[in-house]
């Protein structure tokens, strides 16, 4: 830790937990890592806490492999909601409208941001949710980069509605729509490559598009549309990652 600080110019104080019992008793001891590992038995799981001005403790976010990390952006938009990135894309497609957002413009490699959806469906008009059956398109948004690996998005419950020309009660939004998920950024872009496979090369630092798609199909009292998609783009500037002491290897 010392060579590690010394190397970076860290000049705050840094903290080793010896025994890792401050790890044990805060209970977030990395059960993952086997106990003949010698270099990393011993380590918390990754995560964060976000401490209040009156020392509580409001939020706490621990991920289970010590591969990926959550960026603070995420941990901003998980409890605060709206975030001040200038990072995001107008949606406009008869009748939604809106824009959906990444949390930040820039992170590292094996990192976690977070994605924010805020549309508005015209009134009179709604949208269909889930579940479906097959021959119905629900609101979804999906996000393919080479970069990018897992995702997930938690739209609202939709409301049920009777659909008398149809015949059915179906799940559906009108008015505003708010949700957020998360995207996790690759290590390296060989996807059944492990975070310390020998081979497994890191994905270049650089400016990247994360192309998205949004998909709906929208109805109103009167008619009913074809499902529809929106493709979008998002900036994503990954950074170089910091030299480990004594490797020359990013961390």
């Amino acid at each position: 830790m010392r060579a590690f600080s010394d190397a970076n110019r860290i000049e705050y104080p840094m903290l080793s937990d010896a025994g890792s019992k401050v790890i044990r008793a805060f209970g977030i001891f990395n059960t993952n890592i086997p106990e003949n590992h010698p270099r990393m038995y011993g380590i918390p799981f990754p995560g964060d806490y976000l401490i209040a001005p009156d020392g509580t403790v409001r939020d706490k976010l621990f991920i289970p492999d010590y591969q990926f990390r959550v960026t603070a952006s995420e941990v901003v938009v998980r409890n605060f909601g709206d975030s001040t990135t200038a990072n995001s894309a107008a949606i406009s497609a008869n009748p939604i409208e809106g824009k959906i957002s990444l949390s930040t413009s820039r992170c590292f490699s094996a990192e976690e941001v977070a994605v924010m959806i805020d549309l508005r469906v015209k009134q009179g008009w709604h949208i269909y949710g889930s579940p479906l059956p097959a021959n119905y398109q629900g609101l979804e948004v999906v996000f393919a980069s080479p970069i990018i690996g897992e995702q997930s998005i938690e739209f609202p419950p939709a409301r049920p509605m009777r659909l008398e020309a149809l015949g059915e009660t179906l799940p559906v939004y009108e008015g505003e729509i708010r949700a957020t998920g998360r995207l996790r950024v690759r290590w390296s872009p060989a996807k059944d490559a492990t975070f310390l496979h020998a081979l497994a090369k890191p994905i270049e630092p650089g400016e990247y598009k994360i192309r998205g798609t949004l998909r709906f199909q929208a109805c109103s009292d009167t008619i009913c549309e074809a499902p529809s998609e929106v493709s979008f783009d998002l900036p994503l500037t990954l950074e170089a990652g910091i030299p480990t002491a004594g490797t020359g290897k990013p961390a």
